[in-house]
């Protein structure tokens, strides 16, 4: 096969073959901001996901997560209706958009894990 055909050829599998993203990540629904990663999910009470309702009746399905970087603190932390016991709790909002994403829960008395991120899940967008 000459060099021009090679190349051809070439530019054609590449051009079939999908372009796969290395590191996938989980955005705000709202604006597309890059929240946290797939790989950031954890286990808290043997669970990824739970369903609570606030004091208002409202139901929300949140996922934990270890990390997200696009998720920051908007509230000082409170320890009344804490879902999770022994950890106090932060509303969460997208650092792009300002949405509510969740809650950031952190803990004083060493629990495992010490902070964690409880996101609404219908609030993001998955790969």
């Amino acid at each position: 096969m000459d060099l021009v055909c090679k190349k051809v050829s070439e530019h054609a599998q590449n051009m079939a073959e999908p372009e796969v993203d290395p590191d996938p990540v989980i955005m705000c629904k709202h604006c597309n901001f890059s929240v946290t990663k797939p790989g950031f999910q954890i286990l808290v009470s043997q669970k990824f996901s739970h369903a609570f309702a606030n004091p208002h009746g409202h139901v929300f399905e949140i996922g934990c997560f270890s990390r997200a970087d696009g998720c920051v603190g908007a509230s000082i932390p409170s320890d009344e209706f804490t879902w999770f016991p022994g950890y106090v709790w932060t509303v969460g909002q997208c650092q792009s958009c300002s949405t509510q994403l969740g809650w950031i829960f952190s803990s004083a008395k060493a629990l495992n894990p010490e902070r964690f991120l409880g996101l609404i899940l219908d609030q993001l967008i998955f790969p």
